[in-house]
């Protein structure tokens, strides 16, 4: 949806962040999903961004309104 409204591809990576959890057993799976603990989320910090100052803002634009999460997208041909 992101890259629908924003005409430029957003390159996305799944992230669980767990709060208020005090011990957690992370396993791993091919599912791709990093999972942390809140007080581990600057451990993000090292990811390497490819957006603009600009397209970042964007997104941020096209994320926080409701109507671009309620609308379906058009079916792939």
């Amino acid at each position: 949806m992101l890259e629908r409204y924003c005409g430029f591809p957003v390159p996305v990576e799944p992230v669980i962040v767990f709060v208020g959890v005090t011990d957690l057993k992370v396993v791993a799976t091919q599912l791709g999903v990093r999972v942390y603990r809140e007080r581990e989320v600057a451990a993000l910090a090292p990811l390497s961004g490819v957006l603009t100052v600009e397209q970042v803002e964007q997104v941020y634009g096209v994320a926080r309104h409701r109507q671009a999460w309620s609308q379906v997208p058009p079916a792939a041909t």
